[in-house]
């Protein structure tokens, strides 16, 4: 395995990785687990915005992170 490819598979999982983590986070906003609206002081009407933006970044995360570590 070519050193390039070494790379673009490690940048590629943790990217994945990223984007997972923040679909989670958006999750955990959204119900309001370890009362994390009141620590981070969001106030109710913006979660939604939050927590799609959350979640478009995730998924367009993942994906591209899974094509970067399938590349050829």
């Amino acid at each position: 395995m070519s050193i390039r490819r070494t790379i673009s598979l490690a940048v590629g999982l943790t990217q994945s990785i990223i984007g997972a983590l923040a679909s989670v986070f958006a999750y955990i906003l959204y119900h309001n687990f370890f009362n994390i609206q009141g620590i981070l002081n969001v106030p109710s009407e913006d979660v939604i915005s939050y927590m799609m933006v959350l979640i478009v970044f995730g998924v367009l995360s993942v994906i591209s992170g899974l094509f970067l570590a399938n590349e050829q």
